[in-house]
């Protein structure tokens, strides 16, 4: 026994330190929040090196966000920023610092080039209402197709307003296209909001996808992969594509309590502001 260890000791030191570092790991994984702050980052890390092309949704629900209080307040006119008002609801709202970062934007594209707005704050029972109509749809056209089969496909069109992933009902979220200055959208390929189409882009279709990726970048916007036109900054979405698994500071505005419905939860600041101050 003695001449084994001799002779083969380094085999013995490797397969004890491999023996601790399997016990350890397991000892570690038996706590669920340790496995799911381990899942994330594997999911992060298969992003960004291009073996996923987005990271999992049952992930980014689950972040972990400390709400900053910041109020939402309503988007003031800019002479470089439209409204799509068919399909904004009104107020106009965005928290503060995310309305300051999107003025900036703003201000920096070229004289032939607009931003026009399509979605920003919503609020829970728009988000309801939407997914209902969405329900209801999907229903009539598939008859024959069970109750949980028919809710997985509702969520691939629209977003649940039970899944806590955070966006518009944050107020850190935004749906947006770059135009001119007759309102008429850049080409990006598809329509504003025509998910899962497969097409072939030209030269130019991906340049202005990465012309508007570009500015939001710079004022630390992050695009949410598969939606040429959502942007946030600070909440889930955002975190998640930073890698920062704690870094959120935006929840719901809104919350649902029992028997009340939806109540307000963040403060919302709706008055003139002046521009040269950016809010």
């Amino acid at each position: 026994m003695i001449e084994y260890v001799k002779y083969n000791y380094l085999k013995i030191l490797v397969f004890l330190l491999v023996l601790f570092f399997v016990v350890m790991l397991i000892v570690y994984l038996k706590d669920k929040k340790n496995r799911n702050k381990l899942g994330f980052y594997i999911n992060y890390l298969a992003y960004k090196l291009g073996i996923t092309k987005k990271i999992s949704r049952s992930y980014i629900s689950k972040m972990q966000f400390r709400e900053c209080n910041e109020p939402l307040v309503e988007l003031v006119k800019h002479p470089k920023i439209f409204h799509n008002n068919d399909t904004l609801e009104r107020p106009v709202l965005l928290r503060k610092d995310v309305a300051k970062k999107l003025y900036k934007v703003a201000d920096s594209l070229p004289d032939d080039v607009y931003l026009k707005i399509y979605s920003a704050f919503r609020s829970r029972i728009s988000l309801y209402n939407a997914w209902k109509e969405m329900e209801d749809k999907l229903a009539k056209e598939n008859p024959n197709m069970n109750r949980a089969e028919l809710l997985d496909l509702v969520n691939t069109k629209v977003s649940s307003p039970k899944v806590n992933m955070g966006g518009h009902d944050t107020g850190a979220a935004i749906d947006l296209s770059l135009c001119d200055a007759n309102q008429q959208d850049l080409d990006f390929g598809t329509k504003i909001k025509e998910k899962h189409k497969k097409v072939h882009l030209t030269k130019e279709q991906e340049d202005n996808r990465k012309m508007l990726k570009n500015f939001m970048k710079n004022q630390n916007f992050v695009n949410l992969p598969g939606q040429w036109w959502h942007f946030s900054y600070g909440d889930k979405i955002w975190s998640a594509y930073k890698g920062k698994r704690n870094g959120a500071f935006y929840g719901a505005a809104e919350k649902e309590f029992e028997n009340i419905g939806y109540v307000s939860v963040i403060k919302t600041e709706i008055k003139s502001v002046n521009l040269n101050n950016s809010l």
